[in-house]
């Protein structure tokens, strides 16, 4: 099965090698200006409990001056769905639009071994190929990670456990899908959307409750998170705990700027508080695991499925 499963996705198995070689490239080219304005400027003084003056200029200016890069780095949390869209789905959905499995299923080894040694096999390589890709990238965004965490929707998605956990998932749900539709295109697209879905709803309805989340309540003026924190709402409130609206805060800082008052100190003045909920950046890993694990088990849930599907698939 190994050979058959090398002969028949072969080029897309080298596709995925060529792809990682040129993330690979790119981001050595990339990283050494990063890393060389990290360490000109030395920014790593200007991690708590370091005080070093001038963090206030010197950090954003380094932040913006790469902001490009970081912005183009977020675009690689697609990859992973590329397993289902051109490994995944067409692994059945070819098959069966093209009656090559009446011949396929015929042989001497079973549909159901034979949809799971397939499976297996490239699941294995989505694997080792998301693995390469997070290793890549958490390599590039050291300095950005070592300022600003890794905690936050924006890395935590392209880092790490998840990233061939993701590729596994999509690998899953393109084998399913190619057996519902028996359409290569069909499959494609509803993988890409069954995919895009779940990200989108672990993201913003399950992966802020991994934990429960911790409360702070600080001066108005102030953020009282560590550099890292994954902030979950932040909600400025009055004396009698009511929300402050956008309007009225604005309508302070005005008021204050008439009377040639400084609006923080003004603020101040009033008894207003933060309330801060947050995850903080020593989650990180265990969110990791947590978040790596759901998405395996619910890829193998998808292929128990599939096998069962198959083997009420007439031949």
């Amino acid at each position: 099965m190994a050979w058959v499963t090398w002969r028949q996705h072969r080029s897309q198995l080298v596709a995925t090698a060529g792809l990682l070689l040129a993330l690979a490239a790119a981001a050595f080219g990339t990283r050494l200006p990063i890393h060389a304005a990290f360490h000109r400027d030395s920014l790593s003084a200007c991690l708590p409990p370091a005080a070093r003056s001038g963090c206030d200029i010197i950090v954003p200016h380094f932040e913006a001056e790469f902001a490009g890069w970081v912005t183009a780095a977020r675009v690689l949390a697609v990859l992973p769905v590329l397993a289902g869209l051109f490994v995944g789905a067409p692994l059945l959905a070819r098959e069966l639009e093209q009656g090559t499995y009446r011949f396929a299923w015929t042989q001497g080894v079973t549909r159901r071994r034979w949809l799971l040694s397939k499976t297996a096999l490239l699941a294995a390589a989505m694997l080792l190929a998301g693995a390469a890709a997070s290793a890549v990238v958490m390599w590039w965004r050291g300095p950005f990670d070592t300022l600003e965490g890794r905690i936050g929707p924006s890395s935590f998605d392209v880092e790490g456990l998840v990233v061939p956990a993701y590729a596994l998932y999509a690998l899953a749900l393109g084998v399913l899908a190619g057996l519902v539709f028996r359409r290569t295109v069909a499959a494609m697209t509803s993988t890409l959307v069954a995919f895009a879905a779940t990200r989108f709803l672990v993201l913003e309805f399950v992966r802020p409750h991994f934990l429960t989340p911790l409360h702070r309540v600080v001066l108005a003026t102030d953020t009282g998170l560590q550099p890292g924190d994954w902030v979950l709402s932040n909600t400025l409130v009055d004396g009698g705990g009511r929300q402050i609206s956008a309007a009225r805060e604005d309508l302070a800082v005005l008021h204050a700027t008439q009377a040639g008052i400084d609006p923080h100190t003004y603020i101040l003045t009033l008894g207003w508080k933060r309330l801060i909920s947050y995850q903080p950046a020593g989650r990180f890993w265990t969110f990791q695991l947590i978040e790596a694990g759901l998405f395996v088990g619910l890829a193998a849930l998808i292929v128990l499925v599939a096998v069962w599907l198959v083997r009420r698939t007439p031949t």
